[in-house]
C-alpha cells in the first residue's frame, strides 16, 4: 500500500512538473515581446503606455495627451492602457528625456530645449524667428519633409520622435518692459539646456541659466533671476505674472514639444497599436494647436484682469530691431551642427519660404 501510494505521488509531481515547464515557457516569450510576431497583446496581456509631461493638468499639452490616449485606446478596444503622468510627476527634463531613451517611459512630450544635451540637431528649431509667424502655417511646416529629417536624427539614440505639438510662440516676462532688445543687457534669464538659447542670451547681453521648469517660479519669486521666455498661457499656468510684472510680445521663438517614444519598445509593438499611435499623435497636434491658441485668447485677458502685469505689444520698428539683434544666432544655430545641420537648416528655411511665400 505504501508503496503504490508512493508511485501515485511520483506521478503526480512528474506531471506538475511537465506542467509548470510548459507554462513557463509561454509566459516567457510572451512576456519579453521579443519579436513583433509574439506581442504581448496577443496573448491577452494589457499593453501599458505611460505618457509623461512637465505641463499642468488642463494644459494644451495635457488635453493632447488625453486625446493620443483616447485614440490609441478606443482604436486597440482596450488592448493599450495610457496612464498620463503631468506636472513632471515622472521626473525632471533629463529624467524624462532618459526615460525615453532607456524605455522606463513609453512616451514623453517634452520641448525640444530639453534635447540640447542628447540630441542637440533638435535644437534647431530653438532658433529665434526660423519659424513661420502664422499658426496654421507652423502646423503645415511641421508635416513636412524637412522637419521629419530633423526628427528622424533621434533615432540613433534610441528615440522615436513620431510629432512636434505646438504650445505657441514665446515671449518674455521681467519686471520691466524689453521694448528694445538692448533692455535685455544684464538680465539674467532662466533658459533650457540648449545651446542656441544660451548664445541668444549672450547676444543679448543678458547671462542665460538653466533650471528643471518647477523651479523657476521660486527663482522669480526670490530674485535669484530676473526673467525667462515662454508662451503666454504657460505664462499663465505656471502663475509666473505673480511674480514678474511685464510680459512682452515677441513671438521670436516657438515653444513646442516632440512627442517620443522608447524606439525599441514601439518597434516591438503588434502594427495595429502602431497604428494606433501614430493616428493618436496626429489628433493630438491638432488638439494642442486649437486649445493653445484658446488658452492664449483667455489667459491674456486673466492677466491683464489682475491689474498687476502688463503685456507689451511692439510695433513694427520695435519688432525690426529684435529681429536684427539676433541674426547672429540664426548664424549660430545653422553652423552649430555641422554640415548635416546646415542641410537641415537651409531645408526648414526653404519649406517655409514654399508655405509663406516669402521671396
Amino acid at each position: 500500500m505504501k508503496k503504490r501510494l508512493l508511485s501515485v505521488v511520483a506521478a503526480l509531481v512528474t506531471a506538475l512538473s511537465l506542467l509548470t515547464a510548459c507554462g513557463g515557457g509561454a509566459a516567457s516569450t510572451a512576456s519579453t515581446g521579443e519579436t513583433a510576431s509574439t506581442p504581448a497583446g496577443n496573448t491577452g496581456d494589457k499593453i501599458v503606455m505611460k505618457i509623461s509631461h512637465v505641463s499642468s493638468p488642463g494644459s494644451a499639452r495635457d488635453l493632447a495627451c488625453q486625446k493620443l490616449a483616447e485614440v490609441v485606446e478606443e482604436m486597440t478596444d482596450g488592448q493599450v492602457e495610457c496612464q498620463i503622468y503631468p506636472s513632471s510627476q515622472l521626473g525632471g527634463q533629463r529624467d524624462q528625456v532618459e526615460g525615453a531613451q532607456f524605455g522606463t517611459i513609453e512616451c514623453v512630450v517634452v520641448p525640444t530645449s530639453y534635447l540640447g544635451g542628447t540630441v542637440p540637431m533638435l535644437t534647431l528649431l530653438d532658433t529665434p524667428y526660423l519659424l513661420p509667424e502664422d499658426p496654421e502655417q507652423l502646423f503645415e511646416l511641421y508635416q513636412s519633409d524637412a522637419i521629419k529629417a530633423l526628427l528622424d536624427t533621434t533615432q540613433e539614440k534610441g528615440i522615436l520622435t513620431l510629432g512636434l505639438w505646438q504650445t505657441g510662440y514665446k515671449q518674455w516676462s521681467a519686471n520691466k518692459p524689453l521694448l528694445d532688445p538692448s533692455e535685455m543687457n544684464g538680465l539674467k534669464i532662466r533658459v533650457m539646456n540648449s545651446p542656441i538659447l544660451f548664445k541668444q542670451a549672450e547676444v543679448l547681453g543678458a547671462t542665460g541659466i538653466t533650471m528643471d521648469f518647477g523651479e523657476t517660479y521660486g527663482a522669480l519669486q526670490n530674485k535669484a533671476i530676473d526673467g525667462q521666455e515662454n508662451p503666454i498661457d504657460t505664462i499663465y499656468d505656471m502663475k509666473f505674472h505673480e511674480v514678474q510684472t511685464d510680459i512682452t510680445i515677441t513671438n521670436h521663438s516657438g515653444l513646442d514639444q516632440v512627442v517620443m517614444f522608447n524606439k525599441a519598445w514601439y518597434d516591438g509593438l503588434p502594427a495595429n497599436v502602431q497604428e494606433a499611435i501614430n493616428e493618436g499623435v496626429k489628433q493630438g497636434a491638432r488638439v494642442c494647436l486649437d486649445e493653445t491658441l484658446a488658452l492664449i485668447e483667455k489667459d491674456t485677458q486673466l492677466i491683464l484682469d489682475t491689474g498687476k502685469t502688463q503685456i507689451h505689444e511692439l510695433n513694427d520698428e520695435q519688432k525690426a530691431a529684435w529681429r536684427e539683434a539676433l541674426v547672429p544666432v540664426q548664424e549660430f544655430a545653422r553652423s552649430s551642427q555641422g554640415a548635416e545641420g546646415e542641410k537641415i537648416y537651409d531645408d526648414i528655411v526653404a519649406a517655409r519660404k514654399e508655405i509663406t511665400g516669402e521671396v
